[in-house]
């Protein structure tokens, strides 16, 4: 209010010196243009550009905010498709989730152009396409999923090997990973992946060679990797049984020898040394391996070799002793292995020694032998019940 009067005041002072202008020489402006000209006084043309400036202000700001506002539209419009897309995406999946194949299809391709991460959706509508058996569908969306993302080669690839997997199409899915592969050598989950088609297609030697990539490229626990290398282990000596010209002993001896000398490794290779017929060879691999991993089992099937040097055998046994004098299941492989030398009196002493540690069923067994052998029948019955339960 304060400067309205003000700005009245100069307004009116303008108008007058502007009328007195006027009154005194109104002024004369010609403008010609082709065959066009314009005659007014310089007064009216004055008025008329201030006008024109005007109009022409008023204009351009008009056009600046419906461009503004047409930009807000197109702002509100791509929210809105962003907020329909998220929406259809977890519809999407949850149609995925529930086995709705074609349906999970539509609403995850349909929206994907519009989702946050355009690559999920077409990843989810590949799977629901090829658990349709869509092969082109498929493969179109894995595309897709490919070229919306960059970098997303891998995650893709990842996607392809699992639903090949899923059909058990184990030699496409392989192909595949060697790919990825090659481009990731010591990707983890990419080396994992190839472990179980190796597994799948019983491919023992291709995962053998892997193992020590594996040792250096991923952090597989410990125990883990120790199974899965006894595991290759035992397939690989089956492998050289059941196969012809297969050499079981040259397979053995090329397995790591940390895993050589477990318990179930070398207990396979000694039971299929037995199944061959290479009994003389079961012997010398039990005298190495028994040094490097000692088990009952192992030092009993010793125990019942019927080696053509006895009483070498029982020397073998003999020594072990020193360093295990209260183990029974020894001392019943040397009772054994005396009363075969026909060493009564030590197979007696030995087995003695062996029940005062603990009453096996075995070893009253091999003792009622050895009465039998010192004529005693009365004390071998009952070591033989005793070998019974009863």
């Amino acid at each position: 209010m304060i400067l309205l009067v003000p700005l009245i005041l100069f307004v009116a002072a303008a108008g007058l010196l502007a009328g007195a202008f006027y009154y005194i020489d109104a002024g004369y402006v010609l403008l010609s243009f082709y065959n066009y000209t314009l005659e007014t006084s310089l007064w009216l043309f004055l008025v008329l550009l201030a006008g024109g400036l005007i109009a022409l202000y008023w204009t351009i700001r008009f056009i600046l905010i419906v461009l503004q506002s047409d930009g807000r539209f197109n702002s509100w419009r791509r929210h809105r498709r962003s907020v329909s897309a998220r929406h259809q995406t977890t519809r999407g999946l949850l149609s995925l989730a529930q086995g709705q194949w074609r349906r999970a299809e539509r609403q995850l391709s349909g929206s994907a152009k519009d989702a946050d991460q355009p690559m999920i959706n077409y990843l989810a509508a590949a799977r629901a396409a090829y658990e349709q058996g869509k092969t082109e569908a498929t493969d179109e969306w894995l595309k897709a999923a490919s070229k919306s993302t960059k970098g997303s080669e891998l995650a893709v690839g990842i996607t392809q090997v699992q639903l090949l997997q899923s059909r058990k199409q184990h030699e496409q899915a392989l192909a595949v990973l060697l790919q990825l592969r090659q481009k990731h050598p010591r990707h983890a989950y990419v080396l994992k992946l190839i472990v179980k088609t190796y597994q799948d297609l019983e491919d023992w030697v291709a995962l053998n060679d892997l193992l020590p990539t594996l040792k250096k490229a991923t952090k597989i626990p410990a125990d883990d990797l120790k199974k899965l290398e006894e595991n290759v282990s035992l397939q690989l000596l089956d492998r050289a049984k059941n196969t012809q010209g297969g050499n079981l002993t040259s397979t053995f001896e090329s397995i790591a020898r940390d895993t050589r000398y477990t318990f179930p490794v070398m207990k396979r290779y000694i039971d299929l040394l037995l199944e061959t017929d290479q009994e003389s060879k079961a012997e010398e691999a039990l005298r190495t391996g028994l040094k490097y991993v000692w088990h009952d089992e192992l030092i009993e099937i010793y125990g019942r070799l019927k080696s053509t040097d006895a009483n070498k055998q029982l020397l073998f046994a003999e020594q072990q002793v020193q360093e295990r004098p209260n183990d029974p299941v020894l001392l019943l492989v040397l009772g054994r292995l005396a009363l075969r030398v026909n060493n009564v009196e030590k197979a007696r002493e030995y087995l003695q020694t062996g029940l005062r540690i603990k009453g096996l069923p075995e070893l009253h067994a091999e003792m009622g032998k050895v009465m039998l052998a010192e004529g005693d029948e009365t004390l071998a019955c009952e070591h033989f019940q005793l070998a019974l339960g009863h």
